[in-house]
């Protein structure tokens, strides 16, 4: 397929895919509008500010994804230099601790645990990468609160549509569509006409959306008073709340721990947001000691709870890191004017930060083949 003069695409989701999808179409000046459903952009990444923070910017703490593995991941470091983030290293200096509960005093190990490949963060947390893209684009061509709910073909071969927008309802013509959210979501909130095709629908009902069944708890501290005991902050708990601990401090500044929730979301929902947080402090207090029940501020973010990340059937989870990626006997869609993107969509990385990239220069590449890809 080649450029067209009348080209204009709209992107249908404001995370790091679609965002990174808008840079890409931007840098080889092709028009797009990108629409999200949500107040803010982002998706799934979500990096907060504590409060009174005098470096509310650099003290960022991830509620979404916190890692990249460059040994992994090279096209996320790849971009991470490009837009010239600082990236450090997790902390793991110290002992780990194993809490298997019942009355026992948890384990010491005092070699700790060292991930390999090294897991790395973002100075500022992962938004800071939201915010370099987000500072490339034309502010007109970033829309929040526009909520698509339908796709329509039309007989010339364009797009039109169909948003609930905070001022009504509205109808836009496109020339193509890269959906960049999950695939799940997408088969239950925007109808398409004509409809696609049976085994594409089923295959996107059946793609479990990533990190959709989480939560996760970030306790912060005015100082790092773990790792003054020999401690990682990291630990792993046969019991909970919290079933993997990890150290979550800014690069300079604020000190934090951070835990995955494992109590399933009917059980979060059933106990409450601050039943959570008075049982993970507990945990917490319980493993590094009284400084833990003291935190300065704590965050608690529920993905399930996430309508425009989580539907019900995510709520569920996995047990395992599922296969993604779209078959290409399943694609292109609608001669590659709809164009499916999104972590769960890649093959390669699918439900990483990767994932999301990667996915996003494949439907970059789809709508400019021919074209040389620009240096990411």
């Amino acid at each position: 397929m080649t450029q067209q003069t009348d080209m204009h695409v709209a992107i249908i989701g404001g995370g790091l895919s679609g965002l990174y999808t808008a840079y890409l179409l931007h840098q080889q000046q092709i028009p797009f509008t990108l629409y999200e459903a949500r107040e803010r952009f982002g998706g799934r990444i979500m990096s907060l500010a504590a409060k009174n923070s005098q470096h509310p910017i650099i003290e960022r703490f991830d509620l979404g994804p916190s890692w990249f593995w460059p040994d992994m991941h090279p096209l996320m470091a790849q971009v991470i230099e490009h837009f010239n983030l600082t990236a450090f290293q997790q902390y793991q200096t110290g002992a780990h601790l194993f809490d298997r509960g019942r009355g026992n005093a948890p384990q010491r190990h005092e070699l700790g645990i060292t991930t390999s490949p090294i897991s790395m963060r973002v100075v500022g947390g992962m938004y800071s990468l939201i915010d370099a893209i987000i500072a490339t684009l034309p502010n007109d061509s970033l829309k929040r609160m526009h909520h698509v709910k339908h796709i329509e073909q039309h007989s010339n071969e364009h797009l039109a549509l169909t948003l609930d927008t905070v001022d009504g309802t509205h109808t836009i013509t496109h020339s193509h569509a890269v959906v960049a959210m999950p695939l799940r979501l997408f088969s239950q909130h925007i109808q398409t006409t004509p409809t696609l095709p049976d085994s594409l629908l089923r295959h996107c009902q059946n793609t479990l959306t990533w990190m959709a069944a989480h939560a996760k708890f970030v306790a912060v501290y005015d100082t790092p008073f773990w790792r003054e005991q020999g401690l990682s902050g990291s630990a792993s708990s046969q019991t909970g709340p919290l079933v993997e601990i990890h150290d979550a401090s800014a690069y300079q500044g604020k000190a934090a721990l951070f835990g995955f929730v494992g109590v399933n979301a009917a059980a979060r929902k059933t106990a409450g947001k601050q039943t959570i947080i008075d049982v993970a402090l507990a945990q917490l207090t319980d493993l590094f000691g009284p400084h833990a029940a003291e935190p300065s501020d704590v965050f608690l973010v529920d993905w399930s709870d996430e309508r425009f990340t989580a539907t019900e059937q995510d709520k569920m989870g996995a047990n395992s890191h599922p296969m993604y990626g779209i078959p290409s006997s399943l694609t292109p869609v609608w001669d590659s004017r709809l164009i499916l993107a999104g972590t769960e969509s890649a093959s390669d990385a699918g439900g990483y930060l990767e994932g999301a990239l990667s996915s996003a220069l494949h439907a970059f590449q789809q709508l400019h083949t021919g074209k040389k890809i620009p240096a990411q």
